[in-house]
């Protein structure tokens, strides 16, 4: 059965001009470790994904998954190593790290092929990968989770919560970077009442598991440890937000890519160089809001000063590593249908030169006297977004007449790119997930998920229950 699908995904895939992979780390509801494979291609004039199976690598290091993901991907391929435009990840740093990860091994053999940041979890991982250089930094976002998980089970917390603080905590979520970043401004924000919650659940609850947790979360909000993280990453989230929201944009160019990474890069270090200041003004509001006769832990100054700037550094990391590559959102540009007026008059030579340094194998001059072309015809220039316009070419019959034009446009849409397609680009992977919530570790288990996530593609497949009774039949006979 899994088979007979993998034959029909092979010959899409023959036929497709280029095509993505897309892996993730995940597990099952026994939390057996996971590796799913999805390839991203053009089918048709469309972009598809295609779930291919499971797999347990012999590892977890990078090298053991990338050896697991080449070994899918080179038969598929291994005939034309330029095909391959793309890899995204979804899941730890071990498999997109700049230096060592799965995607720079994968790039010794497919050259080609970008790393191209998974926008599916929004800042959630960055900061994630961030803080998993220091303990105190992990500790501090599980025990944020652990509070406003506090809140939300309970009717009776939020009426007191509502009552105090006339705000409510969001919603715990460790997929999603709104979550942390409100989390954290919300706390910092109105921690001195939080603390008079407490005090109030302590006093009026007769639920002990309520009264325990209070008395808990009461002294954690007292917490040197905590309080000084909290503090840190109120400075630091706005300016990750800030840059994360720019370079999603679809409309953008390298200059000015290259502007909003080094205005991040700016902030962050003002936040560096202010460290020590912070760091006093911490201690400062925490005299001033905590009981004078609790006795706190000194400030260790030297030893958190080291283990903020190790977050700093960290954080830049995380956002030079993940958005290194964006030839894809500069060549975008190209096919804004709403610039093709203006482009008709001032071609965009920047963006054409920017495009043809990333995707070197196109050829230049002839791309730039298609879009001049493209620019100029009326009935081209109304079709907005690089699907329509692609699907417009081919039936036009202008395949030919458009040659490089088309081939940019499929690489553009093969590349898993903005915001506003992330909820498309991986909704195979969450389907994926979705099915191993639901299911244990066994060996039909990949033939299982792909019915569950391609019950649409094998319903379409010409006589597949003849085939897979046939191949069926040869696997009992062998």
């Amino acid at each position: 059965m899994l088979d007979v699908y993998h034959e029909e995904v092979k010959k899409e895939i023959a036929n497709s001009p280029f095509v993505a992979v897309i892996a993730d780390e995940t597990t099952d509801v026994a939390c057996e470790f996971q590796l799913v494979i999805i390839f991203r291609y053009l089918c048709k004039g469309q972009p598809v994904e295609r779930f291919w199976r499971f797999y347990v690598p012999d590892g977890h290091d990078a090298k053991s998954i990338a050896a697991c993901v080449l070994n899918v991907v080179n038969p598929l391929i291994d005939q034309n190593p330029n095909k391959l435009i793309a890899q995204s990840y979804d899941g730890a740093s071990v498999m997109s790290g700049e230096l060592n990860g799965v995607q720079k091994i994968i790039k010794e053999t497919y050259p080609l092929a970008n790393y191209v940041h998974c926008y599916a979890h929004q800042l959630n991982l960055i900061m994630t990968s961030a803080c998993s250089v220091n303990k105190q930094a992990r500790i501090f976002f599980h025990n944020l989770s652990g509070l406003c998980s506090f809140f939300s089970t309970s009717p009776q917390r939020t009426k007191i919560l509502d009552e105090i603080v006339n705000r409510r905590l969001p919603r715990s979520s460790q997929t999603r970077w709104n979550f942390q970043s409100r989390g954290v401004h919300t706390v910092y924000e109105n921690r001195k009442d939080l603390i008079e919650v407490m005090d109030n659940i302590e006093s009026t609850s007769r639920d002990s598991s309520s009264i325990n947790q209070a008395s808990g979360y009461k002294l954690k909000l007292q917490d040197t440890n905590f309080v000084f993280w909290l503090s840190i990453f109120h400075k630091i989230m706005p300016h990750v937000e800030i840059v994360f929201n720019q370079l999603q944009k679809v409309c953008t160019d390298s200059v000015k890519v290259k502007n909003d990474l080094e205005n991040f890069e700016a902030a962050i270090q003002t936040i560096r160089e202010q460290m020590d200041s912070i760091i006093d003004e911490i201690e400062r509001v925490q005299r001033e809001t905590d009981e004078p006769a609790r006795k706190k832990r000194q400030v260790e100054e030297g030893s958190k000063k080291r283990e903020a700037l190790e977050i700093c550094d960290a954080v830049l990391s995380q956002i030079r590593t993940r958005f290194n590559f964006s030839g894809h959102l500069v060549a975008s540009n190209l096919f804004v249908s709403e610039k093709f007026s203006v482009y008709k008059h001032q071609f965009p030579e920047a963006h054409l030169n920017d495009t043809c340094t990333q995707f070197s194998f196109l050829d230049k001059n002839r791309l730039k006297t298609e879009l001049q072309v493209l620019y100029q015809r009326e009935e081209l220039s109304t079709t907005s977004g690089a699907v329509p316009l692609s699907i417009l070419l081919n039936e036009e019959g202008l395949n030919c007449t458009f040659q490089e034009t088309l081939k940019l446009l499929s690489i553009l849409i093969t590349i898993p790119m903005s915001t506003s397609e992330a909820e498309r680009s991986f909704s195979m992977l969450k389907r994926i997930k979705t099915f191993l919530r639901n299911t244990m570790k066994e060996e039909r288990l990949s033939a299982l998920g792909m019915l569950s996530a391609e019950k649409h593609f094998v319903s379409g497949i010409e006589n597949f229950n003849n085939k897979n009774q046939l191949s069926y039949q040869y696997y009992i006979e062998v």
